[in-house]
């Protein structure tokens, strides 16, 4: 079923110093400071220092020699990440690990460490160097600067798209699958995940719901790891991957069809095309429904993180974030009507049914 009417609650205020709103200059160079804080919790990642502290407070010494690097200048770097608040100076020059700063280890609490490590790395980083260049020309950041789109930087570079992977097993955290305890899956048995990747979340949703059958539907690259994730997760006899190019086919027999947090990876006629795709799969069966996870903006006026990271999906990607408005236009053009609808300013999962 789709959520129901709320009101805008955007869970989200920028995070400005005291008095920042009243002294404009301030506020410029608070937010124009932010690479300072991003150098130092990349470094502090990259070091590994969130597992070394793992165990409990060390000393800038300490970390120094298990990092193999040089004490007085790591001594500078803590100094800076405890400032950020990810770490905590316990006492004169021994550090400790912020309930926060948790989910920068690897395999932590609140996992966030290889999200981090993608939203920071140079391949995200460097379009941001360029945004006046989209805005003017309509053309994306990245291809701009790397030649090629995103997805084919990624399919090209192994590396980049490990990260990736990573970060996007990640992405779902205990919300998103709460996300899913209203669906009546005695009615949606078997459902596709729709640009899935390797299949992680379409694993723990049926690991917590073991009448459900499953399958990944993605480019062949994307579902390389699935088979491994669904032997990991104990679920590899009711899951499958479909190779495919979901801008060309999706397969048929599905009683749901979810695409989770992709579609804002591309404008709206790509979007729309990818959706008709869907739709077809679907053809005369009125009881399917195609779910979708994603981010609605709020209204004009309100702030959201959406709205920031719609700036990333334009740069990097040529995609867009969208409001409800959108979504249900989008959704129109590929043949399904809105079941409900949601509260704007956060993830939620939009329910469409064929028309």
């Amino acid at each position: 079923m789709g959520a129901e009417q709320q009101s805008e609650n955007p869970g989200f205020e920028p995070v400005l110093p005291p008095g920042a709103r009243s002294d404009p200059r301030g506020l410029i160079f608070h937010l124009a400071a932010a690479k300072w804080s991003i150098g130092t919790i990349r470094a502090l990642v990259q070091l590994g220092v969130p597992d070394l502290l793992a165990d409990g407070p060390a000393t800038a010494g300490e970390l120094a020699a298990a990092a193999g690097v040089d004490p007085s200048r790591l001594g500078r770097l803590l100094a800076a990440g405890a400032t950020t608040g990810l770490l905590d100076e316990v006492e004169t020059d021994r550090y400790a690990l912020s309930p926060a700063g948790e989910g920068l280890r690897t395999g932590g609490e609140g996992r966030f460490r290889d999200v981090l490590l993608l939203l920071t790395d140079p391949m995200m980083w460097r379009p941001h160097e360029n945004v006046a260049h989209t805005i003017r020309t309509g053309e994306s950041a990245f291809e701009h600067i790397f030649g090629r789109h995103f997805y084919e930087h990624l399919r090209d570079d192994p590396e980049a798209s490990a990260v990736f992977d990573r970060a996007m097993s990640q992405n779902d955290g205990p919300d998103t699958y709460e996300l899913f305890e209203g669906l009546d899956f005695a009615r949606y048995r078997r459902i596709a995940d729709v640009g899935g990747g390797r299949g992680s979340f379409l694993a723990e949703l049926l690991r917590r719901h073991p009448d459900l059958e499953g399958a990944v539907c993605d480019h062949p690259v994307a579902v390389a790891g699935a088979a491994e994730e669904f032997r990991r997760r104990g679920v590899e006899d009711r899951a499958s991957a479909i190779e495919t190019d979901f801008f060309e086919k999706v397969p048929g027999g599905f009683d749901a069809y979810l695409v989770k947090r992709s579609l804002q990876n591309w404008d709206d006629s790509a979007a729309v095309r990818a959706l008709t795709r869907v739709r077809e799969a679907i053809g005369d069966d009125r009881d399917a429904r195609l779910l979708i996870v994603n981010h609605v903006l709020t209204r004009s006026g309100v702030p959201d993180l959406g709205k920031l990271s719609d700036i990333e999906m334009m740069v990097v990607l040529g995609g867009r974030e969208r409001g409800w408005a959108d979504w249900t236009r989008v959704a129109a053009e590929a043949g399904f009507a809105p079941e409900g609808e949601p509260a704007a300013g956060r993830v939620v999962l939009l329910t469409f049914r064929p028309v």
